[in-house]
């Protein structure tokens, strides 16, 4: 169900293309006062840092990750809208089987609320992104952010395709149906813990203008996000947690 690129490159401070990367704490460069900031590196720094396996909290069937906020330079710490010394470690967990759970639990360590964006950035496997559709989202809101000044727009009775770019945040957590008929199968995708739901594909053009994929290898993935980013931002309270979860499922 993941895609995954022909070619992964590996590069310290670089984020890897395709699987799932762990956007947080500001999804793309981040929103501040109402505005989009301007906030480095892009998505965050999670998805560009190393993360600890926990061999003893883990098994055949689940793996576990850390990250604690004592690794993370301070200059990147200080762009968190919160305030600028936050405290938190977070644990990501992946559970397989006949399901693809994955977990992204931030516990806020500090004496003050912890606030940020968050998303599993969930690239997912497709014969062909124009063939493909996304059901579930008829009559949602959304931002569009292909457009300039990222308008409110609405999806209509109509499912989610892809001819051109499609980069879109939608307000539904609902549970989305990913109709793929070349692979003559269908991805369920499931979430808990989000308010909002990115669907993106590049499209040709921007596409095949990605340095690190072939060209033509646009066509073979459909992002389907769960997400907390803008107006949907976690508070988390001191002392607290609050866990983001996507469980993928495949229908023949």
């Amino acid at each position: 169900m993941v895609w995954r690129p022909k070619a992964i490159h590996l590069k310290e401070g670089t984020a890897i293309r395709g699987g799932v990367p762990i956007i947080f704490p500001w999804f793309n460069s981040g929103f501040e006062g109402g505005h989009v900031a301007s906030k480095k590196p892009k998505h965050g720094f999670a998805r560009n840092s190393f993360w600890h396996y926990d061999k003893e909290g883990s098994s055949d069937a689940l793996l576990r990750y850390t990250l604690d906020s004592s690794e993370i330079n301070a200059d990147i710490l200080s762009q968190f809208v919160s305030g600028p010394n936050p405290q938190f470690h977070a644990v990501y967990t992946i559970e397989v089987g006949c399901e693809l759970t994955m977990s992204l639990t931030v516990y806020n360590d500090g004496d003050e609320p912890l606030s940020y964006e968050e998303a599993l950035h969930t690239y997912l496997q497709v014969g062909d992104a124009e063939q493909s559709q996304v059901c579930g989202l008829e009559g949602t809101d959304y931002l569009d952010t292909v457009l300039d000044g990222d308008p409110r727009c609405n999806q209509g009775n109509e499912p989610v395709t892809f001819q051109g770019m499609v980069d879109r945040i939608y307000y539904s957590a609902d549970t989305l149906e990913l109709s793929d008929p070349v692979l003559q199968r269908t991805i369920i995708v499931a979430k808990q813990g989000a308010a909002q739901t990115v669907v993106w594909n590049p499209g040709e053009q921007a596409g095949n203008a990605i340095g690190d994929l072939d060209e033509g290898e646009w066509r073979g993935f459909v992002c389907v996000e769960a997400v907390n980013n803008r107006d949907c931002a976690v508070i988390v309270p001191p002392h607290d947690s609050h866990t983001l979860q996507q469980t993928l499922a495949v229908k023949h």
